[in-house]
């Protein structure tokens, strides 16, 4: 069954990517909120540029250390962070992670909800 973790606060935001970088989260706290932190993070850190192929190597490793070696998919994972991009550009560094990742979840309840598709850069 799911866990959801209490992600409060950028240190909470923290500690989920550690544990999710170490391979450590356990699966139960692999949610949807967990997946948009992760994404947020990511973004603030590297940029989409620099978030997709991070992203995509945690992910495979997570999966295969859970189990689930064929548990990615790169047009969902590229497509969300691409929409988490546009969604928190004008946020700056004002907005804490953990305020964006509250915005997200309201937007987005539940993984079987699509992204909205982020503005055509044509």
């Amino acid at each position: 069954m799911k866990q959801e973790l209490a992600l409060e606060d950028d240190a909470a935001i923290e500690r989920l990517v550690a544990a999710f970088e170490a391979l450590s989260l356990p699966r139960a706290n692999r949610t949807h909120r967990a997946h948009l932190a992760v994404g947020v993070h990511y973004l603030r850190d590297w940029g989409l540029d620099g978030a997709l192929p991070r992203m995509r190597e945690r992910l495979q490793a997570y999966n295969l250390a859970c189990g689930d070696p064929d548990g990615y998919s790169e047009t969902i994972t590229a497509a969300y962070l691409a929409s988490i991009a546009a969604e928190i550009s004008s946020d700056g560094r004002a907005v804490s992670m953990a305020e964006q990742v509250a915005r997200l979840q309201q937007r987005w309840p539940s993984g079987r909800t699509s992204p909205p598709q982020p503005p055509s850069p044509c």
